[in-house]
């Protein structure tokens, strides 16, 4: 399980580069600053999983292209599903009935279990603190509460927004399968690489001598020379001043 989400690429809506470009159908005149939010949340995705650039304006032609732009709207809901599906990411949507005013629906609860396990979601926020109509975010999960990257905004109040609000004002989540990409990477202390590190000298100094180096009075030869003692282990790790003190002995022994 995540404990915590990687944070996604950050794109908004109302970027100068595109915030009055087109994202329209006939018989409207809309742009992407005012009605790409869904699109640009799951640019934001599609980006931050694939490492390749997938911009709003891109995400808002696929949309436009595909049939997903709703008439004097923003984008029909059954956009998510088939743009992830074609970059090979696996999105289902999680609730079919709304959860809006609801904050005690056990659908906040299970988007959130999902999260923790490595999920991103794509929340349709509803009336309130985020929105004056519907407004769709990208939320992800750290440090235990939850992220939100806002397509329109980069306030404090509506990126890091009070859980309580949060589920009080969402209406529905689009699940987002991020679990590879975030993974729980192993780490590996000072303390157990030392125990891995005695582990693998030990089994080397058990492993067969070489035929190369093996005994034919050499070490008896190099220790009454000073070369090396006793305690000296054959296929031990040596330090650099160590390999040339054992070759200047060599080099001086008769």
């Amino acid at each position: 399980m995540a404990k915590v989400n990687k944070q996604p690429v950050s794109y908004l809506q109302t970027d100068k580069r595109w915030k009055s470009l087109p994202y329209r159908v006939k018989g409207e005149d809309s742009t992407i600053g005012g009605s790409g939010c869904g699109p640009t949340a799951a640019a934001m995705a599609i980006e931050t999983l694939t490492g390749k650039t997938f911009t709003p304006v891109d995400a808002c032609k696929w949309a436009v292209d595909h049939g997903y732009k709703a008439l004097n709207q923003g984008t029909y809901y059954g956009y998510f599903v088939p743009q992830f599906e074609a970059f090979g990411i696996k999105c289902r949507r999680l609730n079919g009935a709304s959860v809006y005013h609801k904050p005690d629906s056990s659908v906040h609860d299970e988007m959130i279990s999902w999260l923790k396990k490595g999920y991103y979601v794509i929340a349709l926020m509803k009336k309130g603190a985020w929105t004056k109509g519907g407004h769709f975010v990208l939320v992800w999960w750290a440090d235990n509460k939850i992220r939100i990257n806002d397509p329109a905004s980069t306030k404090a109040a509506r990126l890091n927004g009070d859980v309580k609000t949060f589920r009080n004002e969402a209406a529905y989540y689009w699940l987002i399968d991020a679990t590879e990409y975030n993974k729980e990477e192993e780490t590996v202390t000072y303390e157990q690489w030392k125990e891995f590190m005695d582990r693998y000298l030990k089994e080397r100094g058990e492993l067969p001598v070489p035929g190369w180096a093996q005994n034919n009075g050499e070490w008896e030869a190099a220790m009454e020379a000073g070369i090396i003692t006793k305690s000296t282990k054959p296929q031990d790790l040596c330090t650099k001043a160590e390999a040339a003190a054992f070759a200047l002995r060599a080099v001086k022994t008769p």
